[in-house]
């Protein structure tokens, strides 16, 4: 079977993000309670089982049917909430999946973690690369509002400006943003990574 990912824009997915936050979260709050959104805003399971985790790089999937995300049981149980944040991402990731990719998962019968993985690997590189991209983009959208995200670096650029620190922000713009990254991602409930990709992909935020 022939698995092709629809070309679309970073403004494309960014506009259904955006939409779809709209109407399933109130814009002016984070962290964005991914999960109240699936049960409540998508009517879907989260589903916790084991065995995901022998899978490399697999936190979460999307079952085929579009019935519910299943999730690592470890992970989503851990009491001292070591996953939060990657689970928060997971989530949003998954829905993306829902929103924009839904022509290719009813293709296919993914229920087990072992027949997500397979799904996974009959995908031509190139495909799964745009795949996992386009819901990557979608989640760090839905995550990190771009007009936040704005605000929280007008406030770390105070932050410079009271330390004398500001003439750092075009000189040694890696190091800034490296500094700053854990702050805002606090913030937004998401990893350092999440944010850097954020403002690297935002370029008129930071040029």
């Amino acid at each position: 079977m022939e698995l092709k990912c629809k070309y679309l824009t970073k403004e494309e997915i960014r506009n259904v993000s955006e939409t779809f936050r709209n109407a399933h979260w109130n814009k002016d709050i984070v962290p964005v309670n991914v999960e109240h959104i699936i049960e409540q805003g998508l009517n879907l399971n989260v589903i916790p089982v084991h065995g995901i985790r022998q899978f490399e790089k697999i936190d979460a999937y999307l079952k085929s049917d579009r019935s519910g995300i299943v999730v690592d049981i470890e992970q989503y149980m851990d009491v001292q909430g070591r996953y939060e944040n990657r689970l928060r991402f997971s989530f949003a990731h998954e829905i993306g999946h829902y929103m924009l990719h839904g022509n290719i998962y009813e293709k296919f019968e993914i229920d087990t973690p072992q027949e997500y993985f397979d799904f996974v690997v009959s995908f031509p590189e190139n495909e799964y690369k745009s795949f996992e991209w386009q819901a990557n983009e979608f989640a760090g959208s839905l995550l990190v509002p771009r007009a936040r995200l704005f605000q929280e670096i007008e406030v770390a650029k105070e932050r410079l400006t009271v330390k004398g620190l500001l003439h750092l922000w075009d000189s040694n713009r890696e190091q800034v943003l490296a500094s700053m990254s854990p702050t805002i991602g606090r913030v937004f409930g998401v990893s350092d990574d999440v944010i850097e990709r954020r403002i690297n992909e935002e370029r008129e935020l930071w040029p």
